[in-house]
């Protein structure tokens, strides 16, 4: 409708924002997923919505009425049914998932696992045992070896939309040999901090990076 408002809250806009960035082919669906913080099955969902519907499909039927903070008896109950029967196979995160997807509940990650695990519903997969790593030491020689890494974080306030900052720094010495801001960390940042290490002070021996997507494929070729 010509002329409509649609209000929606932080963490809409910054999902409509991702997805746009996905439909412009500036990151992948993975990438997206990781931004927002859900799966890569929720992540596609969203994306579809969003491309039929446009932004107002990221807003749930109960967006502007007073939060309902206490949940009824009746309401719990039937999320311990839905838990026990049709979404039995379900770990607690793509149940509630599945709430809000196919039931039309919007219910907090924790709230579901409260009311699973009150009602005896273990949680599928046991927590894996903390272990306990050694600290790496430094590399003896500038130039063996270079950590880049990007941050995404509110770094202009909250009136802001989240930027990335992507930096490297020498292993040996912990100076910074480069670093900038980027809307998000993708292959033109870390492109951009290569040519800026080679340049300046040439090629080096290593460089220590986590499985981000730019960095490692993380699909089946």
């Amino acid at each position: 409708m010509k002329g409509e408002k649609i209000l929606m809250s932080q963490k809409q806009l910054q999902r409509f924002r991702v997805v746009g960035l996905v439909e412009s082919g500036r990151i992948t669906l993975e990438e997206a997923a990781e931004k927002i913080g859900v799966s890569y099955r929720q992540a596609k969902r969203i994306c579809k919505r969003v491309r039929e519907k446009g932004a107002q499909r990221l807003l749930h039927g109960n967006a502007g009425r007073s939060p309902q903070h206490r949940i009824s008896d009746s309401l719990r109950k039937r999320i311990v049914e839905l838990s026990c029967q049709k979404y039995a196979a379900f770990n607690d995160r793509h149940f509630g998932e599945q709430l809000w997807e196919q039931e039309g509940m919007t219910l907090g990650r924790e709230t579901v696992r409260k009311i699973r695990r009150e009602a005896g519903i273990l949680p599928k997969r046991k927590r894996r045992a903390t272990r306990h790593r050694k600290r790496r030491e430094r590399k003896a020689q500038e130039g063996w070896m270079v950590l880049w890494d990007g941050s995404p974080h509110r770094w202009f306030g909250p009136d802001h939309p989240p930027c990335c900052l992507m930096a490297a720094i020498d292993d040996a010495t912990g100076a910074i040999l480069a670093a900038r801001f980027f809307p998000f960390e993708g292959t033109e940042g870390y492109l951009w901090l290569l040519r800026q290490i080679v340049t300046r002070y040439g090629i080096p021996v290593s460089i220590y990076q986590d499985r981000h997507g730019s960095l490692k494929r993380n699909d089946d070729h």
